[in-house]
């Protein structure tokens, strides 16, 4: 069973609509009280960004650069845990995944990489998502994605019941050989890299497409007219609301 149908089975329209990093609001966003506010809206899911800690704990926020969504300076790997949640309101991976396991939501997991300054904490990084997917047999909930196709493909092999998804920032030569090398379920990137003969194609094939991050009525006109399958948004109950508006009309 692939995560899919408990992505459809959240979804409130055809068009699967997840949450980026739940959505825009007076509360935090990429925290449990934020997920809490939607978790029954007709969202499919809720798209986290997880990255390390100084001392190695995977947190869920979406910067690498404090200082614009929190008091503090510098990156999010400089502090350690306890300095972080003594700052501000930020959760673990693993908190996370215990919310999203107990009220069913599923999660598509961003894998925050700056690999120049962060290329020392993947191993770690990779060991955690992995170990945590597996015990809390989160794998059929979400799909783990990002830009760092080498540490995806590792968190495939340490715990091979992964979906991954793949952020493809240009239009590659053979979409369909990139997919089929990294053993992905899922093809990300702007809809402005997409069209749709590439939606077709992948679709013939097995994959899902994700065009994201979709805000305003005209992107998600595009997208719907595209053909992807899901799409992230800021404002996702707004986006469910145009969804509804533009089919029926």
């Amino acid at each position: 069973m692939s995560f899919l149908p408990n992505f459809r089975r959240r979804a409130a329209t055809p068009l699967m609509i997840g949450g980026h990093r739940g959505h825009k609001s007076g509360v935090r966003e990429n925290t449990i009280p934020n997920y809490r506010l939607i978790a029954d809206s007709g969202i499919s899911h809720i798209e986290i960004d997880v990255q390390m800690s100084a001392d190695g704990e995977a947190v869920i926020y979406h910067d690498f650069e404090l200082s614009e969504a929190s008091p503090l300076q510098g990156m999010v790997r400089q502090y350690s845990l306890s300095e972080l949640k003594n700052a501000f309101e930020i959760d673990t991976l693993e908190e996370s995944l215990a919310w999203c396991s107990s009220a069913g939501m599923p999660a598509a997991l961003e894998l925050k990489t700056q690999l120049c300054s962060m290329y020392t904490d993947m191993e770690k990084l990779t060991q955690s998502i992995a170990g945590l997917l597996d015990y809390y047999r989160f794998y059929d909930m979400c799909f783990v994605f990002g830009l760092d196709y080498h540490s995806l493909y590792e968190i495939k092999r340490l715990a091979p019941k992964t979906n991954l998804g793949l952020i493809v920032p240009m239009v590659p030569r053979d979409p369909v050989k990139l997919m089929e090398d990294m053993e992905a379920q899922v093809y990300l990137c702007y809809i402005e890299n997409l069209c749709p003969p590439l939606v077709e194609q992948l679709h013939r094939r097995g994959f899902t497409v994700d065009g994201s991050v979709i805000n305003t009525r005209s992107r998600l006109e595009d997208a719907l007219a595209l053909g992807v399958d899901i799409i992230e948004s800021d404002l996702p109950l707004e986006m469910l609301e145009l969804y509804k508006e533009i089919t029926i009309t």
